[in-house]
C-alpha cells in the first residue's frame, strides 16, 4: 500500500486499499477560527479536516507541504518567533522549528528524494529580521548545508523542485516585473523564462511530467487588475491562457494589504494525475479554491465555506 497512506491515514483514517484512496489538498483556512489553520479536503470537495489548532492569533498556519516519502510536513508558522518554517512528522507529532536564526522563513517546498528542501528567507544581518531581500535558500533536511541560491536585490519567492529534480521554478522581481525563473538545484543557469515587463507572472508550479509550468499572469496597469492562470513548456515556450475564456473579469486582484505585492495566497498546484490545476481565487467575493482542467476546459469550485482559503499543495 506504500508509505502514502501514513498521511493519508492522518487525513482519512485507515489506509485504504491501493487505488481507492482519493486525492486530496491541504490549504489554509480561517472557517473555524479568526486564524488561519492548515485544512485538508478531497478534490471533490468533500472530507473538509482541520488539521492544525495552535496558530498564534493574528498569524496563523501557512503553506503545508508533505514530503514525497510521505514521512513529513513543513510549514510556516509564527510560534518561533516571527515567521519560521516548522517541520513534524506527517502525524504532526514531533515538530520543532527547522530554519536556523531569527530571520523570517516560509514557504518549503520538497526536493523528489525528501532529503533536503528549498525555501525562503529575509537575507538580513541585523533586526528587523523581517525587512530584507527575499532570497531561495537550499538546505538538508538535517539542516546541514544551507546555502542561499539567488542573492539578488529584491524580491525572489516561491520556489518549487520539478518532480524530476531537475530545475528549481520560482518568481522574482530583479528584473523589473514579476517574472517566472528557473534554476538548477545548486543555483545556477537562472533563466527569465516570461521576461515581459507591462505583465506580472508570479505562483509557478510544475507539472508532474515536468514538462509544463502553470503560473498567474496579471496585466499591469492604474485600473483594475484581473489574474488568469497560465501555463508553459518548460523553456517558457507555448503559453496557454487557461482561465480566459471564462473568468469573465471576476477574478479582480485584490493586494492582502495595501501597497503589497501579489504574493500571498495566491499559489497553484498541478494535481499528481496531471489533470488540474488548484489556485485560489476572489472571483466569488472571498478567497475561495477552485480547480481547472490542465487543457483550460472547465472550472469548478473546490471550497464554499465562506473563509479566506488560501495555498493549496496536493497530499498524493
Amino acid at each position: 500500500m506504500g508509505i502514502k497512506c501514513i498521511l493519508l491515514a492522518l487525513l482519512m483514517g485507515p489506509c485504504l486499499v491501493q487505488g481507492q484512496a482519493k486525492q486530496r489538498l491541504i490549504f489554509n483556512s480561517d472557517v473555524s477560527s479568526r486564524d488561519s489553520e492548515l485544512y485538508s479536503i478531497n478534490a471533490d470537495g468533500t472530507g473538509l479536516r482541520q488539521l492544525t489548532f495552535d496558530a498564534v492569533s493574528r498569524r496563523g498556519n501557512d503553506g503545508g507541504q508533505v514530503s514525497p516519502d510521505g514521512k513529513y510536513i513543513t510549514f510556516a508558522t509564527y510560534k518561533y518567533g516571527g515567521w519560521k518554517v516548522a517541520l513534524a512528522k506527517s502525524d504532526f507529532t514531533g515538530q520543532k522549528k527547522w530554519t536556523k536564526g531569527p530571520q523570517y522563513t516560509w514557504g518549503a517546498a520538497w526536493a523528489p528524494n525528501s532529503k533536503s528542501l528549498v525555501y525562503n528567507k529575509v537575507a538580513t544581518k541585523s533586526p528587523p529580521y523581517f525587512d530584507g531581500d527575499a532570497e531561495i535558500f537550499r538546505m538538508n533536511l538535517d539542516g546541514s548545508g544551507d546555502t542561499n541560491l539567488t542573492r539578488t536585490k529584491g524580491l525572489d519567492h516561491s520556489p518549487t523542485w520539478s518532480p524530476d529534480g531537475k530545475k528549481i521554478v520560482f518568481f522574482s522581481d530583479r528584473d523589473g516585473s514579476l517574472d517566472i525563473f528557473t534554476m538548477d538545484p545548486d543555483g545556477r543557469n537562472q533563466v527569465n523564462l516570461t521576461n515581459t515587463p507591462d505583465i506580472d507572472e508570479f505562483a509557478p508550479c510544475w507539472s508532474p511530467d515536468s514538462k509544463r509550468i502553470a503560473y498567474h499572469h496579471m496585466p499591469k496597469g492604474k485600473g483594475k487588475r484581473y489574474i488568469d492562470t497560465y501555463s508553459m513548456d518548460a523553456d517558457g515556450k507555448n503559453r496557454v491562457n487557461l482561465t480566459g475564456n471564462q473568468s469573465a473579469k471576476r477574478n479582480l486582484y485584490t493586494p492582502y494589504y495595501p501597497g503589497a505585492l501579489p504574493i500571498y495566497g495566491y499559489q497553484t498546484a498541478w494535481s499528481p494525475d496531471g489533470g488540474e490545476i488548484a489556485y485560489a481565487s476572489r472571483r466569488t467575493g472571498n478567497f475561495e479554491l477552485f480547480l481547472v482542467r490542465a487543457d483550460g476546459r472547465g472550472i469548478r469550485q473546490l471550497t464554499t465555506n465562506g473563509g479566506i482559503n488560501m495555498y493549496p499543495h496536493w497530499v498524493d
